[in-house]
């Protein structure tokens, strides 16, 4: 293809290569195929620049030129990184093969080149298993064929053979921390295609054992000589294939090397595979589906010895293995077939008798044991999944005393789940994009069963402690399964699952205020996480949440579903702040019901003529308060500050102002705070004290007490007409520019929410917008532009959309209710976020 060029004409016909290759329909068609042909024409250029410097000085036979890695086998992706080797027989030409590496760089690919002899190839080997397993996939380019040979022969075959018991427990440790990993999922609307578990590198992992174990090459060897099926190593294969495919696509949409399918880039690429409009999310089914069955041929691989052959010998099998049900024994905490003949699963009451014995014996399921149970429940009439005696063995795993996370999801993957709860179908591998779940709904669920499981050894002795009083465990669980049932049907999902709830409730054998306290739960999950995370508490509000709930039991379960499901969402989206919140609601809601309960009424709270204040704080803390308001002088600023788990209480006493709060959000913005919730409080002497609750940044890792330091210095220039706050965030912004988040692209969209029905003493005001540093600053000042008093503010953020609201009044602290002066304010608003469109509701 390519003969005696210039870098700068290789570089060229190189990328003419790439995007004539990877078109959409060869890398789709053909993923392998284009991976092989590209490899091909790098292959070409590298000789090209490799003939150019060093045939001319006539020291071809000196030198071998070999190519390592993904590189190695001819797997070359559309921006991959090239891995290539320089072998020497102690004559290293510095000089010549800085001109052949410096042209390797020119030609416009991520290069890693190394230059070793013999003897330095052999002394690396053992010290790093990435570099061991690059030499274990190179492959002959160039120049000296026998130095190549040589480095076969006398370094890379010896130390495999000598290592190969140790090499292989390396890769089976490997799959094995991913595949039994609590913190990782399969199952990740954002996947990682190489590295995320039973991935590209899982696969690799899975070939690189076998090459070294039984000298086998690529799949196509697996069954003929490591023991695996046809059907195993065909599944394996395609499934290779469809996310190498996958991988080279993201690539040429992103035109770099990335591999997180990114939400930005998903509608474009899932439109290659031929998904589009509403379809989309069917690329991530076909994705979320393939790797389940590549997890299931890593878990075979791990049940097999080095020989290839199970681990469970004959002699084994008959003397050391317990027999738990006809043909089905244990041996080393995993049950597997040991007599086809004794062999029934003739009724689904067989099947769940042997999750029930995994739950008792701590064992889990050997895969072909799972694939039988999965044959078995596809041929069985579904009607057999509805008798009692089916539900009671069901419901009493549910039950089950310690973790139940492992067996569900294995039920799940044998499709048994399914069957006992028939609408949990529709939520395999069901992708939502709300900005806000980070994994796909049925694994959002049994995550959550997992968060429960974790509750019995909670760090919080609070949470530990109700959870350790629950009368009964299984409502709880079946609520946490069935809290997003309804998603799969179009409107609100918990009415829908409250409403599917209960006919499965009745189908399961369960009656009366079981079913009805499951249907409320269903109902009724998001209630405690919207009004701790986006309603301030007012007493009117509590009273009815606690008159809906009922009773303290209830309560309990509400609040441990609540946790369990913030939880599962993502990885990062439990803190300490939510934790926070949420208790503080809890508590209030306990006190009433309690009161309740014993039969003194809870006192009614008459509003004040502004708004509350702060009914969290010990009556010790107000006092200081005012202590803090009266050392308040015409220009000072105080500042006091307390430390909790995961985020910060700063509170601000200073005389009141035009700008204050618009100035004082802006210094602590410009120092890197991440304000999440902000009360103002205005004395009738023009002082205010504010309490606003932050998140310290990483960036630049300082003390409290020099951020504060730093508060009170700018607080000094903005006084004295030094800087304009403004400036101080731009300054911000440039020394430490804001991470890039991901998500779906809204940010021409400004959704603005007038509720004046909530509160009785302010309008509350919500702003769903596209994030940015800086953002609450902004409209502090527009609220401020518009004669609009803030007096509390709730803050958070789901991905790269804010969801702000605050509470805000008029000049003369009344509720806003005149309709001109909104829509006065909701203009002004979408003009000052820059917003290309607003979306306005009033309620």
């Amino acid at each position: 293809m390519i003969q005696v060029m210039t870098p700068l004409e290789i570089k060229s016909r190189l990328a003419a290569a790439r995007d004539a290759v990877f078109s959409p329909e060869r890398a789709i068609v053909e993923p392998l195929a284009a991976l092989h042909t590209f490899s091909r024409d790098v292959d070409d250029a590298l000789r090209a620049i490799y003939r150019r410097h060093i045939d001319r000085h006539a020291a071809d036979w000196d030198y071998c030129l070999a190519a390592l890695g993904g590189y190695g086998r001819s797997e070359l992706w559309p921006y991959s990184d090239i891995d290539v080797l320089i072998l020497h027989r102690d004559r290293h030409g510095s000089e010549t093969l800085g001109a052949v590496v410096k042209d390797f760089w020119n030609i416009g690919l991520t290069m890693g080149c190394v230059v070793r002899t013999l003897d330095e190839c052999r002394a690396i080997m053992g010290e790093d298993l990435a570099t061991d397993t690059a030499l274990l996939e190179s492959r002959y380019l160039y120049g000296d064929h026998g130095l190549f040979e040589l480095l076969q022969k006398d370094c890379i075959r010896p130390y495999f053979k000598k290592k190969k018991k140790e090499y292989v427990g390396e890769m089976s440790a490997a799959l094995r921390d991913g595949l039994y990993s609590s913190e990782n999922s399969l199952y990740r609307i954002e996947p990682d295609l190489k590295n995320g578990i039973c991935t590209l590198r899982d696969c690799q992992r899975l070939l690189w054992a076998e090459r070294v174990k039984q000298g086998t090459v690529g799949f196509a060897q697996l069954h003929a000589k490591s023991g695996f099926s046809l059907a195993e190593t065909k599944m394996l294969a395609s499934g290779y294939a469809f996310l190498a495919g996958l991988r080279s696509v993201l690539h040429v949409a992103a035109r770099q090397r990335l591999d997180i399918l990114e939400m930005q880039y998903q509608d474009a690429i899932a439109a290659r595979y031929g998904f589009k409009g509403k379809h989309t999310g069917r690329l991530l089914e076909v994705y979320f589906k393939t790797v389940r069955d590549i997890r299931l041929c890593l878990l075979s691989f791990l049940e097999k010895d080095l020989s290839g052959k199970s681990i469970w010998s004959d002699v084994r099998r008959r003397v050391s293995s317990l027999e738990i049900e006809p043909g089905i024994s244990l041996l080393d905490g995993i049950f597997f077939l040991h007599d086809r003949k004794k062999f029934q699963l003739d009724h689904p009451e067989s099947v769940l008798r042997i999750f029930k014995h995994s739950l008792t014996c701590q064992g889990t399921l050997s895969v072909e044991l799972r694939n039988k149970i999965r044959h078995v429940i596809e041929v069985t009439n579904p009607e057999d999944f509805k008798s009692k005696a089916v539900g009671d063995i069901f419901l009493s795993i549910l039950a089950w005393p310690d973790a139940l996370d492992q067996v569900l999801l294995t039920m799940h993957e044998t499709g048994l789940l399914s069957k006992m709860i028939p609408p949990f179908a529709a939520l395999t591998c069901k992708v939502e994009y709300d900005q806000y779940h980070e994994f796909t709904v049925d694994q959002h669920s049994l995550m959550a069963i997992g968060a429960c499981d974790e509750f019995a050894g909670n760090a919080d002795d609070k949470i530990k402690g109700i959870y350790a009083g629950l009368s009964n465990k299984m409502i709880l669980r079946l609520a946490v399964l069935l809290h997003d049932i309804g998603k799969a049907e179009a409107g609100d999902h918990s009415q829908n699952g409250a409403v599917i709830a209960g006919e499965l409730c009745e189908h399961l054998g369960l009656m009366g205020e079981q079913v009805s306290q499951i249907q409320f739960l269903v109902a009724h999950h998001l209630d405690m996480s919207n009004l701790s995370l986006l309603r301030d508490f007012e007493d009117h509000n509590l009273d009815q949440f606690a008159a809906e709930i009922t009773d303290v039991e209830t309560l309990n379960l509400l609040y441990l579903l609540t946790i369990a499901d913030i939880r599962s969402v993502g990885h990062n989206t439990w803190t300490g702040w939510k934790a926070y919140q949420l208790e503080q609601l809890y508590d209030r809601v306990y006190r009433i019901l309690d009161q309740n309960e014993h039969g003194t009424k809870n006192a009614q709270h008459m509003p004040s003529a502004g708004y509350p204040y702060v009914d969290d704080l010990l009556p010790g803390e107000r006092a200081e308060h005012l202590q803090w308001l009266a050392r308040v002088d015409k220009d000072g600023l105080h500042l006091h500050q307390k430390v909790f788990a995961g985020f910060e209480r700063l509170i601000v006493c200073a005389p009141d102002r035009v700008g204050l709060l618009s100035d004082i959000i802006g210094c602590m913005t410009s120092e890197g705070y991440n304000i999440l919730s902000a009360k103002i409080h205005s004395t009738p002497d023009q002082k205010v004290l504010d309490i606003f609750h932050v998140e310290p940044p990483d960036k630049p890792r300082l003390t409290s007490e020099k951020r504060l330091a730093n508060i009170f210095q700018k607080w000094e220039l903005i006084k004295s007409d030094c800087v304009r706050v403004d400036s101080l965030v731009a300054d911000r912004i440039r020394k430490y520019p804001p991470p890039l988040l991901r998500g779906i692209n809204e940010n021409k969209i400004i959704n603005i929410r007038i509720n004046n029905k909530d509160s009785l003493v302010a309008t509350i005001v919500e702003i769903e917008t596209a994030d940015n540093f800086g953002l609450l600053h902004k409209i502090a000042w527009c609220f401020h532009e518009h004669n609009i008093n803030v007096v509390a503010a709730k803050l958070s953020t789901r991905n790269d959309r804010a969801c702000d609201v605050f509470y805000v009044t008029d000049i003369d602290k009344n509720k806003i209710m005149d309709d001109v002066a909104l829509h006065c304010l909701v203009t002004g608003m979408a003009a000052h976020l820059s917003s290309g469109i607003t979306q306005v509701m009033s309620l």
